[in-house]
């Protein structure tokens, strides 16, 4: 039996830009959104301004997708506009970084959890952590965001991040450092 190959990111895009392909486009929506949302949510501490932020990227890349360089790796482009985008906001609203009450600062875990000690526990940690990595600088909690939600190398994020790859493995150990340091070494 023949093995089906994979459409890549630069492939589908392609499909979108010259074909106006709409299901390419879809699938690099899906692919990417909840990624996008876990950044835009880590950046902003707010889940209806990462939504606000996802939905504004992919209207970029679908206003823009004539400016995009099939040279360049498509998933680079678009964490560069989500960046951006989540920079965008932060500027018009004037913030260094949003404020929300810890209720609304828990990701969303997707696995159901037995017990409701466990819930509890989970809850209040991962208020923690958004609470302090709200706390981190901007650039270092750029770094460490995309270094968790997705498999960009160094180079990607650093073209991403306009820094070098070496750069971009010291923010990140900053990052680290900062939380473990705000946490009081618990995670």
């Amino acid at each position: 039996m023949a093995k089906i190959q994979e459409i890549t990111d630069n492939e589908l895009m392609h499909m979108f830009v010259k074909d106006n392909d709409q299901i390419a486009f879809e699938r690099l929506y899906y692919k990417y959104k909840s990624a996008l949302l876990r950044f835009s949510y880590g950046y902003t501490g707010s889940q209806a301004l990462a939504e606000e932020v996802v939905h504004e990227t992919f209207l970029k890349v679908y206003r823009f997708k004539t400016k995009f360089d099939d040279k360049l790796a498509f998933k680079t482009w678009l964490w560069t506009i989500c960046k951006n985008t989540n920079l965008d906001l932060l500027d018009k609203r004037k913030l260094g970084f949003i404020e929300e009450s810890l209720d609304n600062l828990v990701f969303e875990i997707e696995s159901p959890i037995d017990s409701a000690l466990e819930q509890l526990i989970i809850s209040s940690t991962q208020e923690r952590v958004q609470a302090a990595l709200l706390t981190i600088p901007l650039s270092q909690r750029e770094a460490l965001l995309l270094w968790m939600n997705d498999d960009l190398s160094f180079d990607g994020m650093g073209n991403v991040l306009n820094k070098t790859p070496q750069a971009v493995k010291n923010l990140i150990h900053r990052a680290k450092l900062a939380l473990k340091e705000k946490l009081g070494g618990s995670l």
